[in-house]
């Protein structure tokens, strides 16, 4: 099986879950916990992503480092 079919397949299996979660907790809260509940996941999410730059940004950054030590002794 091709590598990048599974995946894109988990991907979509995400965006399944997602949905399915949406809808579910959509039934279970009035609008306004739901408005409150979608800014509080986006604000999450926006965190998370914010997080993982930087963290990511951070590796690479001591990577480089360790290289150019590397290459100078």
């Amino acid at each position: 099986m091709n590598n990048n079919c599974t995946n894109n397949c988990f991907g979509y299996e995400l965006i399944g879950l997602s949905s399915s979660l949406s809808i579910t907790i959509s039934k279970e809260f009035n609008s306004e916990d739901l408005g409150i509940l979608g800014a509080f996941f986006t604000t999450l999410g926006d965190n998370l992503a914010l997080l993982s730059v930087t963290k990511a940004i951070n590796e690479s950054n001591k990577n480089d480092n360790c290289n150019s030590n590397g290459e100078n002794n």
